[in-house]
């Protein structure tokens, strides 16, 4: 995400106070329940607070858990590192260290060993203790000299509280209802809880709640809750944190002996934008904000489906092997068709794909209904 991208995204509070006023959450004050006793604060004067957030440094424990309903993914899971699967299933354990906008760590906790991101100025290192292999690049300047708070991502690094909250929030428009709903504590800190909620019932989103640290204004928690579901579909929160600046130890990184390095060149900016443009070509959007639909064209799945295609041709027995695994998944999804033509259909709690014969992939935050009918258009 470029400093551009960033600064648009965090507009002004004013701004977003006033959108919110406009929709009449603006007046809905927190009320304490059963969580610890605060001020009354409006929707509006909690999402200034988010804006407004800033802090010398931060470290602590974020854990995630997600139960988002997939059914068994080929290729997905097996190992005993941190991986996509407990992303998707389960839960994972990270810990962050936040010292300037240049020096951020996250150490994502595996059964089997650990896999960290370490920014330290132009400098970013990312290892792999299980598989005993290390990567370093260094960052165009431009890129360098790019804030990092709130931490956002940096080639594979996890999604943090703050990061979630973020998209979250740059979803508010005309589309949200913004409202508050009491007191909680997390990480042994006293929060406002924050709803956002789509307008359009067509969104498999029911709400997105944010723990709000009261003092800081550093969201603690954030909790995505799937319609019709009573349980977080996905929840990323502090168990601890602590707001003192991290020792620069934190940040410095040499390979244990036995590690393999590799070196990356970082694409420099330029060149970034450049490719950015040329690969939109097979990817569109359809709609905005909770209910927008990712259109990608060109696919071929007709031939993946027959086993017949060029993917196929001359392949290794492992790569075969995989391919055999994915044939098999797609044919077992449900079919669907209309005057558009027809596909397959794979769903989740959360997100939801429609594969269509004509080698399109439909995915969204949306129903099944949803993306038949921007098949149709």
């Amino acid at each position: 995400m470029t400093k551009t991208a960033t600064l648009r995204r965090w507009a002004v509070p004013a701004a977003i106070g006033a959108a919110v006023v406009a929709t009449g959450v603006g007046a809905t004050l927190v009320q304490a329940g059963n969580g610890p006793s605060l001020p009354a604060k409006t929707a509006a004067e909690l999402l200034t607070d988010v804006q407004n957030s800033s802090v010398q440094g931060l470290s602590g424990t974020v854990v995630t858990s997600a139960d988002l309903g997939l059914p068994a993914l080929p290729g997905v899971g097996g190992g005993g590192g941190a991986d996509v699967a407990s992303l998707l299933g389960g839960s994972q354990t990270m810990r962050i260290w936040y010292a300037a906008p240049d020096k951020v760590r996250a150490a994502v906790l595996g059964s089997m060993g650990e896999s960290d991101i370490i920014r330290n100025g132009s400098d970013v290192w990312s290892w792999n203790s299980q598989e005993q292999t290390a990567t370093h690049t260094t960052l165009d300047p431009q890129l360098g000299s790019a804030p990092m708070w709130p931490p956002r991502a940096l080639a594979g690094e996890p999604v943090t509280p703050q990061k979630a909250a973020e998209e979250a929030l740059a979803a508010i428009s005309g589309t949200t209802e913004v409202t508050t709903d009491g007191t909680a504590e997390v990480a042994g800190r006293d929060a406002y809880e924050l709803v956002l909620a789509p307008k359009d019932k067509a969104s498999t989103i029911a709400e997105v709640r944010l723990a709000v640290d009261a003092e800081t204004g550093v969201p603690l928690r954030t909790r995505v809750m799937a319609a019709g579901k009573s349980d977080p579909a996905f929840e990323i929160a502090f168990a601890r944190i602590s707001f003192e600046v991290p020792p620069a130890e934190h940040f410095t990184f040499t390979p244990p002996q036995g590690t393999k390095v590799t070196e990356s060149t970082q694409p420099k900016l330029e060149e970034s934008k450049a490719e950015d443009v040329e690969n939109k070509g097979d990817l569109k959007v359809v709609g905005e904000g909770w209910t927008a639909v990712a259109v990608l064209t060109n696919g071929d799945f007709s031939s993946l489906l027959s086993g017949k295609g060029e993917e196929w041709k001359d392949a290794p027995a492992e790569a075969k092997d995989g391919l055999a695994s994915a044939q098999t998944f797609l044919t077992g999804l449900p079919q669907v068709s209309g005057a558009w033509g027809s596909g397959r259909v794979f769903t989740s709690t959360l997100v939801n794909a429609l594969i269509t014969d004509d080698g399109r992939i439909l995915i969204g935050a949306v129903t099944v209904d949803k993306l038949v009918e921007v098949a149709g258009r």
